[in-house]
């Protein structure tokens, strides 16, 4: 059993899996700003705590799960925020996905305080979460990498460094507009087929063994045949992704063409009752 003290700060369909992880390898402290979102973790052993500064002022490294960032800066600057607890030499992970601006931003503010900043999102969804298997790239001091690699290992299956605090906010937002763009244009595609009076599971044989083949694709074909849009990774969450890609590439003077296009279509099946649906509801934008 590894010796730190272990909080987890945000319990949704992500973080609930994750910090159940961790929680089999040695106690941890948790908050979530809805307590039952807890319930299962504090049956296992798991100690409650009623903000995230009282969970900091308990905890060694903190790791950090939420949607956005507004809600990632509540939970480090706010009243009781992890600011208001934090000690000297506290390590905060955050594996949320926001923008390297605002990494950047509170990184600074914990180094201040005696702490120091890791970004660490995750790829691989709530199944990989579920089973331990996600993709982890960390942007961090080596000594801090080197100092949480260990604990990642039990939420994770690759863990990478890719870089300086920030960089492994890039690379996720460089990789979910990849992501994006594959997944809008395999619901094009099987629409196209659609309207043009192909089969289904002809499209699924030739495209799923051939050029056309992704992880977005087999998603889109799972979902379309059962009918299934519940939430894995939600519209709201890729919408937003996609919005700070293109942020981001903005910033930095490149043009990311096919993903401004992207964007305003993505963002147009978002505000046509689809928020709350799996990312994978785009295929139905055409029976809108």
């Amino acid at each position: 059993m590894l010796s730190e003290r272990i909080g987890f700060i945000g319990l949704g369909i992500m973080g609930q899996k994750m910090a159940r992880n961790l929680l089999r390898h040695q106690p941890i402290n948790v908050y979530n700003r809805t307590k039952d979102r807890a319930a299962m973790l504090i049956q296992g052993g798991a100690t409650w705590y009623d903000s995230p500064s009282t969970l900091a002022q308990a905890s060694q490294i903190i790791f950090i799960m939420v949607t956005d960032d507004q809600a990632l800066r509540e939970v480090v600057l706010g009243d009781e925020g992890v600011l208001a607890g934090i000690q000297p030499g506290t390590l905060v992970v955050d594996h949320s996905t926001v923008s390297p601006q605002v990494t950047q931003e509170l990184a600074e503010r914990v180094r201040q305080r005696g702490g120091s900043w890791a970004d660490a999102p995750v790829t691989g969804g709530d199944i990989g979460a579920d089973q331990a298997t996600l993709t982890i790239m960390v942007g961090a001091d080596a000594r801090d990498f080197q100092r949480v690699e260990p604990y990642l290992q039990q939420m994770g299956k690759r863990i990478l460094h890719v870089g300086a605090v920030g960089q492994g906010q890039t690379l996720k937002l460089v990789s979910n507009m990849v992501s994006a763009l594959n997944l809008m244009a395999a619901a094009e595609g099987l629409q196209f087929g659609l309207h043009q009076g192909l089969d289904l599971k002809d499209m699924e044989t030739v495209m799923s063994f051939g050029s056309a083949q992704s992880y977005e694709l087999s998603k889109i074909l799972d979902r379309l045949k059962r009918d299934d849009f519940t939430p894995g990774f939600s519209v709201a969450n890729r919408l937003k992704d996609l919005r700070l890609a293109i942020e981001m590439a903005q910033q930095n003077q490149f043009s990311a063409d096919l993903g401004r296009c992207a964007l305003p279509l993505y963002q147009k099946h978002a505000e046509t009752g689809h928020m709350d649906l799996d990312e994978s509801s785009y295929v139905k934008r055409w029976d809108d």
